[in-house]
């Protein structure tokens, strides 16, 4: 729901400090959805080796700011897709990004990643050339 903005806190430790201004694009929707691309196209599926990526949290003994979780919790993702919107997600839950700062960031990383894996390829195979020089900046 709606809450005002001199009330809001993110789910976050009193000390973390949450940008006092308008959203941007999110680094954990951007960096990871780069290492998925990165990694289906190195390995040549979207599938995690085995067919199945698995983190477990065990109870009690996982996060640093609170008692949790209460059981042992399993994450399982099929894909490096799978596992890059989690991570994309978790900002939301938080309460570190809006909705509206994560697709943007999915999409850049898509683009990133890419490029990225395109630029390695080159190197790999001898074909790369110089990089164009980023313009001055005054």
């Amino acid at each position: 729901g709606w809450v005002r903005g001199v009330e809001w806190v993110p789910y976050q430790r009193d000390s973390f400090v949450t940008p006092p201004f308008a959203g941007y694009v999110s680094g954990h929707s951007t960096f990871s959805r780069a290492a998925a691309e990165v990694l289906a196209r190195f390995t040549g599926s979207a599938f995690f080796p085995g067919g199945l990526g698995e983190f477990v949290a065990p109870a009690h003994n996982f996060l640093a700011f609170e008692s949790g979780p209460t059981e042992p919790l399993t994450m399982q993702w099929a894909t490096y897709y799978d596992a890059a919107d989690e991570a994309a997600i978790s900002r939301l839950y938080g309460g570190i990004h809006p909705r509206v700062d994560d697709l943007p960031g999915r999409r850049i990383g898509a683009l990133i990643g890419s490029a990225a894996y395109e630029r390695a390829q080159a190197y790999f195979t001898g074909t790369a050339t110089p990089a164009a020089a980023a313009p001055d900046r005054d």
